[in-house]
């Protein structure tokens, strides 16, 4: 199918993140732009070299935009990396004065004076009195490789131009959550603690912009595209090029979230954002796509899932009904036989909640059970676990058949119909298949 070029992206695109972003930026504060895989941070880089944004969110031409993208860098095994990203610096600080036609003297100097990145900055600050912002796409192999007298480099050149010098960031997560020594290096992640911004997903007016974009590439008629591929993505940008791809290449297509999970792109793209949360944030995401309740959510993993633009609402629900639903099939592939959360006091067969809640006594024969998945325990011993106090000789206990008669019940099996549980003559009791899981919470 024959592509388009598209024209620029209009000035509003992420209008209602950028304002609060280059308003800071503009004041001389350094910000972090933390979006999960996707979200189109390049995008945004990109969207803020042009001389037209720069020109109606600021109206000054004495603030520069340099653009570092740590893909673009030509490694060598005979230079450390954090003299190839200072070249790079200096090398685009260069271009930029070329660009906006700097005199030629001062072009002359600044190529002999090549491997001199703080006298560069030194003489555009002071006596060009400009105001210089790095915007670091792609930063996070950067922040989690180099050195740390990189950054307390960056750290040093940022304190001695005070606010001529800013920096901006982009990564797929919080930077004090992305290096062990953060301590260390507090000095230059402090810098942004205040203004870090989450690049979400699109509001609706810029993912039906994008839409129009994708269309005008593919020339396909922009009427034809159901509303619903904005609101089944979430608006998220690769989820939604993706579904646009798909239905783009048959337009018979179902866009039933169930069929949408089979096409390959699409659980890619899902998939890859899965991967970019860290455990908690994971587990945290499981709890929400089954709408279980969060009385002690983990709310280190909430507030990021937030900032990621991940939820919405109160209470909260994952930002897209598609990536919802790949979730729960992750809950359900992970989940297998009964899986008993003791903090929460929640049960699951299968990856599906037990709605029905079990007496004290009945979850405690299960959660016992589960602690040692697989092996047979004997009745003396799961006795004493549920009654401590008291002492039993024999196995002829019948409060235990009873009981795990009634467990039985609850998990809809019988004894001899068993699906989970197995009891052995004589010996004692067994869960055949899963186990315990911790809830995180704080």
């Amino acid at each position: 199918m024959p592509q388009k070029n598209n024209p620029p992206l209009p000035l509003s695109f992420r209008s209602d993140l950028l304002q609060h972003v280059l308003a800071n930026l503009q004041s001389g504060e350094c910000c972090s732009l933390v979006g999960i895989s996707g979200t189109g941070k390049s995008n945004v880089a990109r969207f803020l070299q042009r001389r037209d944004v720069q020109q109606a969110y600021w109206n000054d031409d004495r603030i520069w935009v340099i653009s570092i993208d740590s893909q673009g860098l030509i490694f060598n095994e005979e230079r450390k990396v954090e003299y190839i990203v200072t070249e790079m610096m200096t090398n685009r600080l260069i271009e930029e004065a070329e660009s906006r036609k700097i005199s030629s003297v001062f072009l002359t100097w600044a190529t002999e004076s090549y491997n001199r990145l703080q006298d560069i900055c030194r003489r555009l600050c002071e006596q060009h009195e400009l105001q210089l912002i790095f915007v670091f796409d792609q930063f996070d192999d950067l922040w989690q490789t180099l050195d740390i007298r990189f950054f307390l480099n960056l750290r040093n050149l940022r304190d001695q131009f005070k606010y001529s010098v800013v920096y901006l960031v982009m990564t797929r997560n919080r930077l004090e959550r992305m290096r062990q020594d953060t301590q260390v290096v507090e000095s230059f992640w402090e810098l942004f603690s205040a203004h870090t911004y989450g690049l979400g997903p699109y509001n609706e007016s810029d993912a039906l912009i994008m839409l129009e974009r994708l269309a005008t590439r593919a020339s396909f008629p922009v009427s034809e595209i159901p509303h619903e591929v904005v609101t089944i993505s979430g608006g998220h940008p690769a989820i939604l090029r993706a579904i646009f791809w798909a239905f783009c290449n048959s337009s018979q297509m179902s866009l039933h979230i169930d069929d949408l999970l089979k096409i390959p792109s699409v659980v890619q793209e899902c998939g890859k954002v899965w991967q970019d949360l860290s455990p908690a944030e994971q587990q945290l995401a499981q709890f929400i796509a089954q709408q279980l309740p969060l009385s002690h959510p983990n709310l280190e993993a909430l507030n990021d899932l937030q900032l990621k633009g991940m939820l919405s609402g109160d209470p909260p629900t994952l930002f897209s009904p598609l990536f919802a639903t790949y979730v729960l099939q992750k809950v359900q592939s992970n989940i297998s036989g009964v899986v008993v959360d003791p903090r929460l006091r929640q049960v699951w067969l299968d990856g599906q909640l037990l709605q029905e809640p079990l007496s004290p006594l009945e979850f405690g024969l299960l959660e016992y059970l589960a602690r040692h998945t697989g092996s047979v325990c004997k009745r003396k011993d799961v006795l004493d676990a549920l009654y401590p106090e008291e002492a039993f000789h024999g196995n002829t206990d019948q409060r235990l058949d009873a009981l795990l008669s009634r467990l039985r019940k609850a998990l809809g099996e019988t004894a001899s119909k068993p699906r989970y549980l197995n009891t052995h003559r004589g010996g004692g009791i067994q869960l055949l298949q899963g186990g315990i899981i911790n809830t995180v919470v704080e």
